[in-house]
């Protein structure tokens, strides 16, 4: 199998797993959303984006739920 047809097959799947996730309907709006605008950008560019978003939206994440933890009448 050459490198071409591998990055096809690769391309093809993470296609269907991202219109499977756009079609379901359990998944929220702001996933669907950040995936239909992902879709349309330059993938070097998406790549630096995600790093950065899963680092600041996962400390800011780990932060609210110590916090809710620590305090257990508060909600988040």
């Amino acid at each position: 199998m050459g490198i071409s047809e591998l990055s096809g097959d690769e391309l093809s799947e993470a296609e269907r797993q991202i219109e499977w996730v756009l079609a379901h309907p359990g998944m929220s709006g702001w996933l669907k959303g950040a995936l239909r605008t992902a879709l349309h950008q330059d993938p070097v560019h998406l790549l630096n984006d995600l790093e950065i978003l899963g680092l600041l939206l996962r400390a800011r994440s780990q932060a609210v739920i110590d916090q809710a933890l620590r305090n257990p009448r508060r909600p988040f």
